[in-house]
């Protein structure tokens, strides 16, 4: 199999790929409330110190396994039988997680198209979709009280907890419900709620389909199929402007950014570090679970793009590059967001510490309420969702070819000559079980199975990975490959790592970060998933509790 096996045409095109999987909106969306929330500079430290006692060995064991075995994350596990199921985790894992980011991702797909419009349609309450309780900001016109308890995000998304980016926002989401309430609601949040996602009262409540995202969901996975469906061959083309591009369109960001006023407020705030926020473990369990869950060992990625490679590729090398492009992607992205929230500080009146958000609350409500005070608010507003969009893209695009690859080469007998058939059949599985994320009440279902079928799970298999090619493979079968490969032994330093350090450190972080404390309180909201809470009661309670944790709107309120 390995002989006829098809080969990246250069290490760029492998490297990309890897860099692509590994950075992610979450970079762009996560990081940055975790550095706010968790001592600004300070939480760099954990940040680095995990990429290279976590993240690099990890990589680099998934790299060396995959490239010498030339096999996918499933048929990989050839080598120690008994935990095959390890294999068969992943790939479902993965799969689980392919169908709802497509979700998230015909999101932005939304809005990219809603940005044309010659008026941005949230930045009025002249719509269709508004109600009686719209109001448009305007910063001469009100009083915002400075009391800091008034205070928790500029459009109720801040929750005063970790939270991944997906399991973040959608409690945020609820949390902006403002219907049959004396409350004041953004046309941002309007906008949100009653067009895009046109949201029900909950779980039980799942509703009509809303078509407009079912379209843009079908379009998302026909890009996906035409990214991946003649192999690494186009594969290996396509990244070059999926990858590269995102990273121009931030440069443009900081530019445009970092020019406004406000913008140097922002940027020391970002970098000015509270060394004190490091006596918490908590902190370095978030930096620990960023790390993971951005770069994503456990996913089987690495395992199946270095199956692809030349037999002798350098793999520490290029698990480094991967990791440290992760690391450094992600504060690069913190001065892009940072110079804008300073500048919306400074418009708006809201303190800076006071804009705890992160997912969805940043990319689809605080970034559009931002770009209404530029000039040039759709131009920027484009160019934002164009961005969002490759980078989703460039992580979705190789979660079906972890599962294609996996089936291929598992079942070859079935599968041979049949990859495109294959990767047809599993786009349109993954796109038939995304529909009901699509209906009126999808946003609750997509929160229930991000926080039970694969943020956990991510950490589960890595240990797992870990555990059992050091102990049970072993490690003198690990020297054997690397010195066939590479000529000489694993490195002392990433031995003492697989041994004890990494699995150590996420069992014990991934511990002390339980579901309801690292992903969000254990809110109204997980209840309503948990234990069957009816949606009115929940909606009620969140929508009396959004309008009062308003700050932009707070002065509203007081009025009425």
């Amino acid at each position: 199999m390995a002989k006829t096996r098809e080969r990246w045409a250069s290490r760029v095109e492998f490297l990309l790929v890897a860099v692509g999987f590994s950075v992610g909106v979450g970079d762009l969306w996560r990081f940055p409330y975790l550095v706010m929330k968790n001592g600004g500079g300070a939480f760099i430290i954990p940040i680095v110190i995990f990429n290279v006692v976590g993240a690099i060995p990890m990589v680099y064991l998934e790299m060396i396994m995959g490239q010498y075995a030339s096999s996918g994350a499933l048929s990989i596990w050839k080598v120690c039988p008994l935990f095959k199921g390890v294999g068969y985790g992943t790939i479902i894992a993965t799969f689980i997680f392919s169908i709802y980011y497509a979700v998230i991702i015909c999101w932005m797909l939304f809005y990219f198209i809603n940005s044309f419009f010659p008026t941005l349609p949230w930045s009025s309450c002249d719509n269709d979709w508004n109600t009686n309780y719209c109001e448009v900001y305007d910063p001469n016109s009100l009083n915002i009280p400075t009391n800091s308890n008034q205070y928790s995000n500029m459009t109720t998304q801040f929750i005063n907890a970790t939270m991944s980016t997906i399991q973040q926002t959608t409690l945020t989401m609820a949390n902006m419900m403002t219907t049959q309430r004396s409350i004041k609601a953004s046309p941002v949040e309007e906008f949100w709620n009653h067009n895009a996602l046109k949201i029900s009262s909950g779980l039980e409540d799942l509703g009509d389909v809303n078509w407009p995202l079912l379209g843009c969901l079908l379009a998302i996975e026909v890009l996906c199929f035409l990214c991946i469906f003649k192999g690494v061959k186009v594969t290996g083309k396509v990244v070059y402007f999926t990858v590269a591009l995102p990273f121009v369109l931030l440069t443009v960001f900081l530019i445009r950014s970092a020019i406004l006023p406000g913008a140097r407020e922002g940027v020391l705030f970002y970098l000015t570090p509270d060394l004190e926020k490091l006596k918490d473990p908590k902190i370095w369990a978030e930096a620990c679970m960023q790390v993971f869950v951005s770069i994503g060992p456990g996913f089987g990625g690495m395992i199946t793009f270095a199956s692809y490679n030349k037999f002798n590729n350098n793999c520490l090398r290029d698990a480094i590059i991967v990791c440290l492009s992760d690391l450094m992607t992600g504060i690069y992205g913190g001065f892009v967001i940072f110079t804008t929230l300073g500048h919306l500080s400074y418009r708006t009146g809201v303190p800076i510490d006071k804009f705890k958000t992160s997912g969805y609350g940043l990319g689809f409500i605080t970034y559009p309420e931002a770009a209404n005070f530029l000039p040039l608010s759709q131009l920027w507003c484009v160019l934002f969702f164009f961005m969002t969009i490759f980078l989703g893209l460039d992580s979705q695009f190789p979660n079906y070819e972890i599962v294609v690859t996996a089936l291929c080469d598992e079942f070859p007998k079935i599968f041979k000559g049949k990859k495109m058939i294959m990767t047809v059949g599993v786009i349109l599985c993954a796109f038939l079980l995304a529909i009901p994320m699509v209906t009126q009440g999808g946003i609750y279902l997509l929160t229930l199975i991000d926080w039970y079928a694969a943020t956990f799970s991510v950490t589960v298999f890595a240990v797992l990975e870990c555990l059992v090619w050091t102990y049970i493979y072993g490690m003198k079968n690990l020297d054997t490959i690397m010195i066939s490969m590479m000529g000489k032994k694993v490195p002392v330093v990433f031995k003492m790592c697989w041994y004890l350090v990494t699995p150590l450190l996420l069992v014990r972080f991934r511990l002390l970060l339980r579901p309801s404390e690292s992903w969000g309180p254990h809110s109204e909201a997980e209840d309503h998933c948990i234990n069957g809470k009816t949606g009115g009661e929940l909606s009620e309670k969140l929508q009396y509790e959004s309008g009062q944790d308003n700050p932009l709107f707070a002065g509203l309120v007081t009025k009425l």
